[in-house]
């Protein structure tokens, strides 16, 4: 707020005052000693502050199950901190209905700020929240600061006032007007009148609950304000219902995380509440074809976030399951050799730490072969790397057609070629390596200048859990194996030699 303003604030003749009931009872407060006694005995010295307090303890509004006969059983009833804050709530209320402001605005705030007190009681019970007195009270004197504006800016202020339709309009104008707005004067009138901090911090953090300004030890307070300010403004708006609803609906999701069925539990609530808290206070919040408006309202527009909502969960799952797709497809890329298809060395790795522990718990057999084509280097050599690319997809797919759905097929790099036989003994494997090894000799290449070509492969292969003994490592397997295939190049090639335990 500005300096200039804060002055003719602070020199205002006309400023509203603290009223002196007020005043005793917030001295009082300060007592953590207080007796209901000396509270009833303070508050009967106004006679119809009194009889307010008598009313709401017999009203619907509080539930109590025993009527009060006097003070200081409705005292005692209602409780302290109650008592209390509706001792402040009406005797600081008076002062802003008693305000010279520009009626038809004034009647407006009057009633918004009735309204919200009442939400907030209802919000509190439903989202099981304390301190629902000082959250009525919150609500009740989050816009007085319209009162220290109208007073110290009489020759400005009420026409703003009359020009704004809702809320929203009036912030807009005063802070384009007056580079501040009724929130910043409400906390420095407050200030002046020694109010509580949660009181003035409910000033300005009802309009923006999240801003940095609001202490983190109030901001959850101020959301429940902030909502129920909002759920006001529907029964006080105008033409702008319908967007003065959708605010709600996404203040109520956003700030206190409420779905659609406790919102509309809630609307209906506060509109059942209107009528006892004219009643008390003493004035007609809203007519009841405005009440039913505002509940058709909101419902057709809860109804239609609801199916929004049911609308983006479904997309969302869409697309989560297209992105699992596309992870899977991914992961299966990146464990594909881009030739031939095959599966490439790292998918190997995990998939024979997986299989060689399962083989060893369940006491499985395992066979694992590895696969080196005979002189390779000659065919890249003689005929180039593309007849080389096309013999090893031929071989692959050979590999391919003679194994098993369950067997593992694996490109292990360059001309080697690796494969894993689950569940398979090591005199079942000697024959199934021994029928790749006559499938890969007997396929035929046509060389690029016509002639024909044969490919011979060199096979090693070790056993686990069945020739090999149980105490066998997954390195022991590999390095078995390999030195098996040593074997088979060293005796000539194009051949399938075992391990030996």
């Amino acid at each position: 707020m500005q300096l200039e303003l804060k002055d003719m604030l602070g020199y205002c003749s006309t400023l509203p005052s603290m009223p002196g009931i007020a005043l005793q009872v917030l001295e009082l407060g300060k007592d953590p000693d207080v007796n209901p006694r000396r509270l009833a005995d303070l508050i009967g010295n106004d006679p119809a502050l009194a009889s307010r307090i008598l009313r709401v303890s017999n009203s619907p509004l509080y539930g109590q199950h025993r009527k009060s006969d006097n003070l200081q059983q409705a005292v005692m009833a209602l409780g302290l901190n109650a008592t209390m804050s509706l001792a402040l709530s009406f005797s600081l209320v008076d002062t802003l209905r008693s305000s010279g402001a520009h009626a038809e605005a004034l009647n407006r705030t009057w009633r918004r700020a009735l309204i919200a007190g009442a939400t907030t009681r209802v919000l509190a019970e439903a989202l099981r929240m304390p301190r629902q007195e000082e959250l009525f009270l919150a609500a009740m004197l989050q816009d007085i600061g319209i009162l220290a504006l109208n007073a110290a800016l009489p020759d400005q202020y009420p026409d703003l006032l009359a020009s704004s339709t809702t809320h929203d309009d009036l912030l807009a104008l005063e802070r384009e007007t007056l580079a501040t707005d009724h929130g910043q004067a409400g906390a420095w009138l407050m200030n002046h009148w020694s109010l509580p901090e949660l009181l003035v911090c409910a000033a300005t953090g009802s309009h923006d609950p999240d801003a940095e300004s609001v202490p983190d030890a109030h901001r959850d307070f101020l959301r429940v304000v902030a909502v129920a300010s909002r759920i006001a403004d529907l029964f006080v708006g105008g033409s702008r219902r319908q967007a003065d609803a959708a605010e709600v609906v996404q203040a109520a999701d956003r700030w206190l995380g409420m779905e659609r069925d406790l919102l509309e539990q809630v609307l209906a609530d506060v509109a059942d509440s209107l009528p006892e808290v004219e009643r008390v206070f003493e004035t007609q919040l809203a007519k009841p074809q405005q009440v039913a408006a505002v509940m058709e309202q909101a419902r057709e527009l809860l109804t239609m976030r609801n199916l929004q909502l049911i609308q983006q969960a479904a997309e969302h799952q869409r697309r989560v399951k297209e992105m699992e797709r596309n992870s899977r497809r991914w992961q299966e890329e990146a464990s594909r050799d881009a030739l031939t298809g095959l599966y490439n060395r790292r998918f190997f790795d995990e998939r024979l730490e997986r299989e060689f522990a399962f083989a060893s718990e369940q006491g499985l057999p395992l066979v694992l072969g590895f696969m080196d084509l005979d002189h390779f280097k000659a065919v890249n050599d003689e005929y180039g790397h593309e007849t080389g690319d096309k013999v090893l997809m031929s071989v692959a797919e050979t590999l391919r057609e003679h194994t098993r759905d369950g067997d593992l097929v694996v490109r292990y790099g360059g001309e080697e070629f690796v494969i894993l036989l689950p569940d398979t003994s090591l005199h079942t494997g000697l024959r199934i390596f021994e029928r790749l090894r006559r499938a890969i000799e007997g396929v035929e290449y046509a060389s690029p200048d016509g002639r024909s070509l044969h490919i011979t492969v060199s096979i090693g292969i070790a056993a686990h859990m069945d020739a090999m003994a149980s105490e066998q490592s997954q390195v022991d397997l590999v390095r078995q194996a390999d030195k098996a295939l040593y074997t088979a190049k060293k005796l000539g090639r194009n051949r399938v030699e075992s391990a030996v335990a």
